[in-house]
């Protein structure tokens, strides 16, 4: 493929569509993919986060779609409800102005609504969380027989998840084998292509340039903390950084509440974002967020994965994560497409184990700040 997106490769509604958006540029992934991915080969694609890996797979599918033929012929499987309303979005803005119908199709959604909606226009292309589809396979309401391409994002979060995961590959089984399978993902796992060689056999593995977290956009910090000061160091952290868009993790669903009450109650613009929440809570906050309303996004892992919000310039860790995996996918949140951004992990005692484990694993270089007069400071100034 060229430098440019180019109507050798892509219908010309797409390449128009990508210059609107001033898109003319293809990334290393996309570069990648797309050629691959025209030509019918079923693919696990690794690119880090924030390197356009929607478009990597979009574009291709889409590509395929015969906007004569009414029926169903591609299918896009997220492991969220955000993740999947966020690639819909992104269709929509490719086919704008085209008869091309795109369904979105969410576990938190009214399924009588779908059913509804399904009755009046039937999509060519369905996008949603794998459950969701698979009811409405299994309702016969989505008409699978003429599916030609089926693309899985976030494959290495989705395999984790089991009723997911187990969903995905019942929806592959009722598709067969004879069609495309496109599968992208921050990480590979280990036996990847074995856990869908039943229904993709030859898949071939593409990775992008540049390490999981190589960028020296991105700086990543720590602070050494006791337990009980985690909270007002993230405060102090917020007025000494002066975030106005940021998102703070914590490991406990329990820890949410607290954490975003007591930021509150300091006077910052805070709301939290969990597993728990109602759709529509989920939706007012990162709506909230993105507006500029609020300022800090409290949230769990579940905001850690394909959450494409733009500028967000600080990630801070109240909690280490769990694995060098989990750290990955909590700092892909800020340093989207080369912008900078900075990742903060609150580190007690008995969790300095983990910094060598992330130095180690993620090949990313860690350096300790401290919080002095409002600052944050190199530890080397307080000497």
């Amino acid at each position: 493929m060229s430098t440019l997106f180019s109507t050798e490769n892509l219908p010309s509604y797409l390449v128009e569509a990508l210059q609107k958006q001033q898109i003319t540029d293809p990334t290393d992934i996309q570069t990648k993919m797309i050629p691959e991915a025209l030509t019918g080969q079923d693919i696990i694609a690794r690119s880090q986060t924030g390197t356009g890996k929607t478009l990597a797979f979009l574009l291709p599918a889409l590509a395929k779609v015969d906007a004569t033929n009414k029926g169903l012929q591609a299918m896009i499987l997220a492991p969220t409800q955000e993740l999947a309303m966020q690639i819909v979005e992104v269709a929509k803005r490719l086919t704008e102005g085209q008869p091309i119908e795109i369904g979105s199709f969410i576990g938190g959604a009214n399924v009588k609504r779908q059913l509804e909606k399904l009755k009046k226009q039937k999509p060519q292309v369905a996008i949603g969380t794998p459950g969701r589809l698979l009811e409405l396979i299994e309702l016969k309401k989505l008409k699978i027989h003429e599916v030609s391409v089926v693309a899985v994002d976030e494959a290495d979060r989705m395999m984790g998840e089991r009723p997911s995961w187990e969903a995905l590959q019942q929806i592959a089984k009722r598709i067969g084998r004879n069609k495309q399978y496109l599968f992208v993902s921050a990480t590979i796992p280990k036996n990847f292509t074995e856990q869908v060689a039943d229904f993709a056999p030859f898949v071939v593995q593409l990775e992008a340039e540049g390490g999981l977290l190589q960028t020296e956009q991105v700086e990543h910090l720590y602070i050494r903390v006791s337990g009980r000061e985690r909270i007002d160091t993230a405060r102090k952290l917020i007025h000494a950084e002066q975030i106005e868009k940021g998102i703070l993790f914590v490991n406990q669903l329990e820890k949410l509440a607290e954490t975003t009450e007591k930021l509150q109650y300091r006077a910052i613009k805070a709301l939290s974002l969990s597993s728990d929440s109602s759709k529509h809570e989920r939706e007012h906050a990162l709506q909230q967020f993105r507006k500029g309303d609020i300022h800090i996004l409290v949230a769990t892992d579940v905001a850690a994965r394909g959450l494409d919000i733009e500028d967000v310039t600080h990630i801070i860790q109240l909690d280490p994560p769990a694995s060098p995996d989990s750290y990955l996918h909590r700092a892909g949140r800020t340093g989207r497409m080369g912008k900078p951004g900075t990742i903060v992990t609150f580190i007690e005692p008995k969790d300095e184990y983990k910094l060598i484990k992330y130095k180690r694993d993620l090949g990313v270089k860690l350096e300790e700040r401290i919080l002095t007069h409002g600052q944050l400071t190199k530890k080397e100034a307080r000497q």
